[in-house]
């Protein structure tokens, strides 16, 4: 009996196992994208689509989705050579049950290239065709005459009928320790703001509170750096709200009841990035430093002003001072005092909880004296192999937490905040291979890439691990996950919409606020 039990438990391992890795790697063998049927007449008089373009020849373009895409899903077409005002792609419009459709007026006597994506996210969210590249589209050509084309999309790229499968362990603690503050448990969405998100905000305010969370964090950059030396600023928002989208996400998430970290970070210009980030590992004058805490001083008030206007329950400063710049010791010893007035004047206007957004353990600043919570990002190795467990990689916690954390929380005797808890859905990410997930190998925004397969088991024992790890230490006072997507996506990102890292978080969730 013991013999067969054993054999079934090992063949359901193996079940699970296989499902974990979805999406799986495109075929070698080239096939052409699914040739669009095209018939010389316009759309039919019983539903007539929104007109786009600028071009001579009406183009009515109909396509099929795949049943299982998620209800509040909006479908686009993208067309080479031309782009909407107000969004990557063209929108379409539903005409029926998993149907959608728009007209085009396209160039005439040319060739029309295009692909269908959802939610007008770019490559992340584009149909998938096989083989994967950015460079596959459908193809028609356009005469003189009006032409209804007819599509049927087969796969959406991170996408699958099935959600990823894997084992979330059962383990519950008998008792928490008693903590002077609730430990909480969060999800900070995605930390740059699109303007397509806000379609998706009330869905997604919906699938957190459903999820049984209370808490969720809005990534907002109230500043950006648009030069480096000399030092020039920028408070047009540049990948973040404006006042009107951040009120109105502020008060999407009040609808349902959910209190708000606000983490105010200052953006780098992407058209300008690898030269500033060039100009800050390198020694910069006294003036240039005395600029910056003066400028970022003078916008993380004005962000406390909107932290406290909107009651929001805990503001995080950005605080990168380990990176702005390669400081001498006695520009640290003249900005230290600087900072400490700057979080002097954001008590001054702000009354709730004060935490960090990272960590320094650098002598010269302590500034931290001055926060409710010392708060840091945890993108830790917890595993030296890529055949792990929970046990091995709570193990590797457990030592973070002494060598790391309790000298902290000893120091300023201030509860420990872990803003971000990352881990990557791929095989490795959990130390054995961490790597970007902004590249090639697992980025979203790049073809699936076999060579380093999709892993939702390793991502949901990581999680687990360190909650484990964590739930029986009062020095901890809460924790985020990070980069929480506006629709279901199965990368490979630490993001854990959709994945069985979402059930191990909401299990926490739940253990943590029944205390």
């Amino acid at each position: 009996m013991k013999r067969l039990f054993l054999v079934i438990t090992a063949l359901l391992v193996l079940v699970l196992g296989s499902l974990s890795c979805a999406p799986s790697a495109p075929p070698a063998e080239e096939t052409p994208p699914p040739a669009p049927e095209v018939t010389p007449s316009p759309s039919p008089p019983s539903f007539q689509p929104t007109i786009f373009g600028d071009g001579e020849v009406l183009v009515t373009f109909e396509v099929k989705v795949p049943e299982w895409t998620p209800e509040e899903d909006k479908i686009y077409v993208y067309t080479d050579g031309y782009q909407p005002v107000d969004s990557a792609g063209i929108p379409m419009e539903k005409k029926e049950i998993n149907v959608w459709s728009v007209a085009f007026l396209a160039p005439k006597n040319q060739e029309l290239r295009y692909k269908y994506n959802r939610n007008s996210y770019g490559f992340a969210t584009d149909e998938e065709f096989t083989p994967d590249s950015k460079e596959k589209r459908h193809s028609i050509m356009v005469g003189t005459e009006p032409i209804f084309v007819q599509d049927e999309v087969k796969k959406w790229r991170w996408l699958t009928e099935q959600p990823p499968q894997a084992i979330v362990s059962t383990f519950r603690p008998d008792k928490l320790p008693e903590r002077e503050e609730p430990f909480i448990v969060g999800i900070f969405t995605l930390d740059f703001f699109d303007l397509v998100f806000a379609d998706f905000m009330p869905s997604v305010f919906d699938r957190i509170k459903e999820k049984g969370f209370k808490y969720v964090g809005i990534a907002y950059a109230p500043l950006s750096f648009i030069s480096g030396k000399p030092l020039k600023f920028s408070r047009e928002p540049i990948n973040t709200y404006t006042d009107e989208q951040l009120a109105y996400t502020i008060a999407e998430a009040r609808k349902r009841g959910l209190k708000i970290v606000l983490s105010a970070g200052i953006e780098t210009d992407p058209g300008n990035f690898d030269k500033i980030e060039a100009e800050f590992i390198k020694e910069q004058s006294d003036e240039w430093y005395r600029e910056l805490a003066k400028e970022w001083e003078d916008v993380m008030v004005e962000t406390a002003k909107l932290a406290e206007k909107y009651e929001i329950e805990i503001f995080t400063p950005s605080d990168q001072w380990f990176v702005w710049g390669n400081k001498t010791e006695d520009q640290k010893k003249m900005l230290n005092p600087l900072i400490n007035k700057a979080y002097q004047s954001i008590r001054a206007v702000y009354s709730g909880k004060i935490s960090s957004d990272n960590y320094s353990p650098d002598e010269a600043f302590d500034y931290y004296k001055q926060l409710d919570w010392i708060g840091d990002k945890w993108w830790r190795a917890i595993a030296d192999k890529k055949e792990t467990n929970i046990d091995e990689m709570k193990a590797e916690s457990e030592r973070i937490i002494d060598d790391i954390y309790r000298p902290i929380y000893e120091k300023y005797k201030k509860p420990i905040f872990i803003q971000q808890l990352a881990y990557a859905s791929y095989d490795g990410a959990a130390g054995a291979l961490q790597i970007s997930t902004e590249g090639p190998e697992v980025g979203e925004w790049f073809p699936y890439n076999p060579e380093y397969p999709a892993d939702f088991q390793e991502q949901a024992d990581a999680y687990e691990a360190v909650f484990q790890a964590i739930y029986d230490e009062s020095i901890f006072v809460g924790a985020f996950s990070f980069s929480y997507t506006y629709w279901d996506s199965y990368d490979k990102s630490a993001g854990i919409r959709g994945k069985p890292a979402e059930e191990v978080w909401a299990k926490w969730n739940l253990i943590f606020s029944e205390k």
